[in-house]
């Protein structure tokens, strides 16, 4: 009895195990062809199992003569025989799907059309109706003579003969049809081993060959080798070894699914083994504690108190929650792994969150999600890349308005159809993949890129598509699940984000290389300009300029050559960079010409024409150009639009030098005209850029010459390097706290003796 009893659990749990598999399978599968065959197969291996556990328990009870329960394997094998049909099934549509299958699609219950045939004959004729007697009627019916009535006994012996003939060798030989189907199941597995498998393909291809194998062999043993060597086997030895074979047989599967991940099934076998035990210890709670607890007191009070019963089922499953949390963990550690999908994916949404090259991340994703989604064809598309298209392409802008609105993963028959190219039917008969081909070759541009792939996920950030993830036909034919739509789908938000990540690490980074450029070119520009004034034995010269930007337009100069003093102030259209360089420009052309810096029309003359050579209409620059005779104390000048220099007399008197000619750079071979001026003792000259007048206060007033020349009044008796100093404090002064909103530049030349 013990033995009997191990035995009845030993098939009981095995059966349960791969039938709760099959309905996890069928549970969170969507309609792909693979996965319900899979199902299938499971379900009919379950089946075998548990009527073999029933069997054996209630075979100790039955009262004699009973004999439909005495070998419930048997009885009911046109139950768990389905199995076949099935496995071939399977072996038709995974790891890859044969060119037969696109005939055999919508017509696959013709694989199970034999065994349809055998369920109805052990329902309604085998077992049921006498062969011997089935063709009596024929001799029942009337006839003129008694040679004709004869030939109606003869008719109906030999339909009794063939028809009980017909019984024992369906019962028979029908076993030899399921090892027909088994063993073309193999050779389908075997063949399809040698095509481009992943090596975990292949290792799930090889444990369900061996299974399946050894399946076979002991199925034979049961069945039909005792047939055919007219061998005399137990009927309970037979059982027990039709058992064994889809205990095998759907083991060897379910170690599959759990071990190496077959169909990514292991994904499904997480959540209902979740669940499962979330059933069991909500049962086990009622079982040990709600339900003694309503008996104890029932047995003191003698009343049933149901509400009690029903509020500690509503608190327990209201405490039951943080529990929940450690059931889902210990699911997770128990069947997920390292090499799991949808680790794989949540790996790369971590690889993504440090990734800053865009081509980068793109290759990692295609290597990643080729791996994952079993499928040789995967294509990351940026939204500059279709943009760049639109040109020559008018669909270029439709494909991102469409993705954009719809937001989500779709498929290729839903995109062609969003877009006008293709009335899909629906319902149970959609487009073949020969007509989903045609169709897409004669496709325009980018519309038939991206039709070429069985899903097009749309990556969107604000609303804007920014990229678009291509996954072409999976390895297997198969389509992609809900589920595994729903995966990418949340991989595209992780690649969103990045890419939004990444932009702005961009902008940060050219924004830190502009920044060292400009410290660079301020070095250069710093350079250019005199690292201090010459030294003079009656004169003292100071200068100073502060760029509102790392660099500026702004340029100053001292050049001196014997008994002269040739200065400059210069004020280049812009800001930054290209007015730096301009300058720069304008500073090389002025030393050029040191030979003439006397003559300050033919300087102001030549840079003038320069300018209009090496820039466009609108670049140009304001100059003032002075150069003084240190033994005459005379000052020659001109100037090129720049803002009025004045001379401090001695006195306190301001004195304007109101000339100028037009701007540098607007119209070549202009004739400027040159000025003189006496120098006394005390005298000085102050020459600003527009950033001195031009400074506002926070009530947006500007400095103005009528606050300047009062100011220059007063500094007389000054030294040199006094007035240029104070010039810059009243600035800062009067714009605080608003600050400098353009280049600063001051020089002064003053005569001491």
């Amino acid at each position: 009895m013990a033995t009997s009893t191990l035995l009845a659990s030993f098939y009981f749990i095995c059966g349960a195990a791969i039938i709760f598999l099959a309905v996890l399978i069928m549970r969170f599968t969507s309609r792909e062809g693979s996965m319900w065959a899979t199902a299938l197969v499971m379900l009919f291996a379950g089946i075998g199992p548990i009527l073999g556990a029933i069997g054996v328990i209630i075979q100790r009870n039955l009262p004699e003569g009973t004999y439909l329960f005495e070998n419930l394997v048997e009885s009911f094998d046109y139950t768990w025989e389905f199995f076949f049909p099935a496995l071939l099934l399977m072996a038709l549509v995974y790891p890859r799907r044969y060119a037969i299958w696109k005939y055999l699609r919508r017509f696959a219950f013709i694989l199970f059309l034999p065994h349809i045939f055998h369920l109805l004959m052990v329902l309604f004729l085998v077992n049921r109706v006498n062969p011997a007697r089935l063709f009596n009627w024929v001799t029942d019916i009337p006839v003129p003579s008694s040679a004709l009535a004869i030939y109606t006994n003869n008719l109906s012996k030999s339909l009794n003969v063939f028809s009980e003939l017909l019984f024992k060798a369906h019962n028979q030989l029908f076993s030899l049809v399921n090892v027909m189907y088994a063993v073309l199941s193999i050779i389908l597995l075997a063949v399809a081993m040698r095509g481009d498998l992943t090596p975990r393909q292949r290792r799930q291809i090889q444990i369900m060959l061996a299974g399946l194998g050894i399946a076979i062999v002991t199925y034979s043993f049961a069945r039909v080798i005792p047939y055919f060597l007219a061998m005399d086997i137990d009927r309970a030895i037979a059982a027990a070894l039709v058992n064994a074979s889809l205990i095998i047989g759907g083991g060897s599967i379910a170690y599959v699914i759990l071990k190496y991940q077959l169909l990514d099934v292991r994904l499904i076998a997480r959540k209902g083994l979740f669940y499962a035990v979330t059933a069991v210890v909500f049962a086990l709670f009622y079982l040990i504690i709600i339900k003694q607890f309503t008996r104890f007191i029932l047995t003191y009070t003698g009343t049933e108190l149901e509400f009690i019963e029903t509020l500690l089922i509503v608190l327990f499953v209201i405490a039951f929650q943080p529990v929940l949390i450690r059931i889902e963990e210990w699911t997770e550690r128990a069947l997920m792994r390292e090499e799991s999908p949808r680790v794989k994916l949540r790996n790369l949404s971590n690889e993504l969150l440090t990734a800053v090259d865009a081509e980068s991340m793109k290759d990692r994703m295609k290597e990643v999600l080729s791996d994952v989604f079993q499928t040789d064809d995967v294509e990351v598309v940026f939204r500059d890349e279709i943009l760049g298209l639109k040109d020559e392409d008018i669909y270029a802008e439709k494909v991102l308005e469409l993705l954009e609105q719809v937001g989500e993963p779709v498929g290729r028959l839903d995109f062609m159809e969003a877009l006008g190219f293709m009335r899909v039917r629906r319902g149970i008969f959609r487009p073949g993949r020969k007509l989903i081909r045609e169709a897409v070759d004669i496709l325009p541009g980018i519309v038939k890129h991206m039709a070429s792939h069985e899903l097009i996920v749309p990556v969107i950030h604000d609303g804007e598509c920014v990229a678009v993830l291509l996954l072409g036909d999976k390895r297997d034919g198969g389509r992609y699940s809900m589920q595994q739509q729903a995966m990418i789908s949340m991989l595209s938000n992780q690649v969103a984000a990045s890419l939004s990540r990444m932009e702005l690490l961009k902008e940060v980074v050219e924004k830190r290389v502009m920044e060292e450029e400009l410290n660079i070119a301020r070095t250069i520009q710093l350079n250019l300009l005199p690292s201090s004034p010459p030294e003079l034995e009656n004169y003292e010269a100071a200068a100073l300029s502060i760029p509102s930007k790392q660099v500026g337009g702004d340029y100053y100069d001292f050049i001196k050559n014997g008994r002269y003093l040739a200065f400059t102030v210069a004020d280049v259209s812009g800001k930054g960079v290209p007015a730096s360089l301009l300058m720069a420009s304008l500073q090389a052309s002025l030393r050029a010409m040191k030979d003439r810096m006397t003559d300050p029309v033919a300087v102001i003359g030549r840079l003038n024409d320069v300018m209009c050579e090496i820039t466009s209409a609108d670049k140009f620059a304001t100059m003032f150009y002075g150069c003084v005779d240190l033994e005459r104390n005379e000052v020659a000048y001109s100037n090129a639009g720049h803002f009025f220099p004045v001379v401090v007399r001695d006195g306190g008197n301001v004195e304007v030098l109101a000339y100028s000619g037009l701007i540098l750079g607007v119209k070549p071979g202009f004739s400027y005209e040159a000025r003189k001026t006496k120098f006394q003792p005390g005298d000085m000259i102050v020459v600003t850029t527009d950033g001195v007048t031009e400074a506002e206060n926070r009530a947006g007033e500007l400095y103005g010459e009528e606050r300047l020349h009062p100011f220059l009044a007063g500094l007389h008796g000054s030294s040199a390097g006094e007035v240029k100093d104070a010039i810059v404090n009243e600035v800062e002064r009067f714009s605080h706290p608003v600050g400098a909103n353009d280049d600063l530049t001051i020089l002064v030349v003053k005569r001491i003796t």
